[in-house]
């Protein structure tokens, strides 16, 4: 399984594989958020129609 992410800073689009990924948990608005091997902060995307040009 591949995860679709934005990093949480510079908004930067990454694709994720499992060994990329320490953990996942939920923040206050219920987003999803993947910390990553790399020690950064992403959030996970659940379709790219949410990420505007």
């Amino acid at each position: 399984m591949m995860y679709h992410v934005i990093h949480k800073m510079t908004h930067e689009l990454k694709i994720l594989n499992p060994a990329d990924v320490l953990d996942m948990d939920t923040d206050s608005e219920g987003r999803i958020i993947v910390h990553g091997a790399d020690q950064q902060i992403y959030f996970l995307l659940a379709s790219k129609d949410l990420v505007i040009d």
